[in-house]
Order: C-alpha cells, then structure tokens, then sequence
C-alpha cells in the first residue's frame, strides 16, 4: 500500500487572485474539509501493475456504471496508454489514463479519487521544482524531487496531471476572461479536473491553482492519479 499523509481538518483557500489566475481559478474563497488522508506520491507503474495482473480490466467490480461502458467501447484496453514493460520505469507515476482507469484503481485498493479541494489543500506550498517545462523529456520517478508540500505530500507538481473526482465547473462569483468561452462552455458536467501540470506543462501551468478539464474518457494527456481516503 503506498504510503499516505493525513490531512487535518480545517479551513483553505481555493482558488487564486494572482496576475497569472485565468477565469476559472477565480475567486479565490474559503472552504472546510473535515480529515482526509492523500497519496504521499502519485499511484506509479509498479502499483498500477498489480490493478493489470488482477484482472483489473476484466473485473466488472471495480468499475463504475460509465467506466464500464467506457471500457467496452474501447478496442485491446488493457494497459495505460503510455504504458512501458521496462523495469526502470516501476517507480515512475502511470501516465495515459483515463479518469475511469484512474477510478477503478481506486476501488481496487480499497480508496477513492481526491476532489479537486483535497488535492488542492495538500498541494498547499508545493515546490516549484519540479519535472515540467519539458525539461526532462518524460517522467520521472515519483521521489525524484524531495521537497514536499506543507502536509508531506510529494511530486504535487509537474510529472503527470492527476485526475480529481470533481467536475469542471465556475466557482462562485465566476466571471469570465480573457474571454467568454474560455472556461464556461465547458461547465456542462462532461469534464473532470485535473490539477498539478505534467512534464510537459509550461511555467505558466505550474500552479497548485491551475485547472485543467478533459472528458473522463480521454487518456492521450500525460494523466496519472493519487488516491485519498476519508
């Protein structure tokens, strides 16, 4: 079981009012969550094997009404789409999962998917340094870079975007920029957030506030997942 670090109940900021905040991430506002426990480190390849070598695709158990749906369209799903059988790699976070790949792990371990809050809140004080800006070329071992955020947590930023269980949507006091269609017409309840950037993430994305969304679907992104528990 991969390691997990609490975190205590309390109130956050969510959100942001810094020059670089876009649309979405505004504004900023409080909210309580009551304790929590969240990956040290993002789920990797050697974790994620043991979900393949169970049959984990197979197994109807793990996997929501959606997901299995999704699955069955799908043609050969039975690996991340970026997936590697080079051994260097086990300690590297998966890479190319779709949010329902992302949740049936989750169930398999016995946890479930951060909201997009709880990922935020343990993310508070994520270093800067990090794997992204391309500067690697590809992803890294999930405690290559050891500085953690205020609550323990490790590789917060850059590497892989994580999926959250939360769906895109405006905060409230939304107000749209740099223009009308940038965020809003994505808050049709089709499109989880994702958060923490990738390795190829520019310097811009790499904020503990930035939001992206994709549909749960999609696996083509650098998406990797950790996993909470109440």
């Amino acid at each position: 079981e991969i390691e997990m670090r609490l975190i205590p109940a309390g109130e956050f900021s969510l959100g942001s009012n810094e020059i670089a905040a876009l649309d979405n991430e505004r504004p900023p506002h409080r909210i309580y969550l009551a304790d929590y426990w969240l990956d040290r480190y993002p789920v990797t390849c050697q974790q994620y094997e043991q979900f393949m070598t169970s049959n984990g695709y197979q197994e109807r158990q793990y996997w929501s009404e959606a997901g299995w749906e999704w699955l069955q369209q799908q043609i050969n799903v039975d690996r991340p789409l970026y997936w590697s059988d080079n051994s260097d790699q086990l300690n590297h976070p998966v890479s190319g999962v779709s949010y329902y790949e992302a949740e049936a792990y989750a169930n398999f371990v016995g946890k479930r998917l951060p909201t997009e809050a709880e990922w935020s809140k343990a993310a508070l004080g994520a270093s800067l340094n990090c794997n992204g800006d391309r500067r690697m070329g590809q992803t890294t071992p999930v405690n290559a870079y050891p500085e953690t955020s205020r609550y323990g947590c490790q590789d917060m930023l850059g590497n892989v975007w994580e999926w959250t269980a939360s769906w895109f949507d405006g905060y409230e006091g939304f107000a749209a920029y740099p223009y009308t269609g940038y965020s809003a017409a994505y808050f049709d309840r089709q499109h989880r957030v994702l958060k923490g950037g990738s390795w190829a993430t520019g310097t811009m994305g790499l904020r503990t506030s930035f939001r992206n969304w994709y549909h749960p679907g999609v696996r083509q992104i650098f998406s990797g997942f950790r996993c909470a528990r109440d």
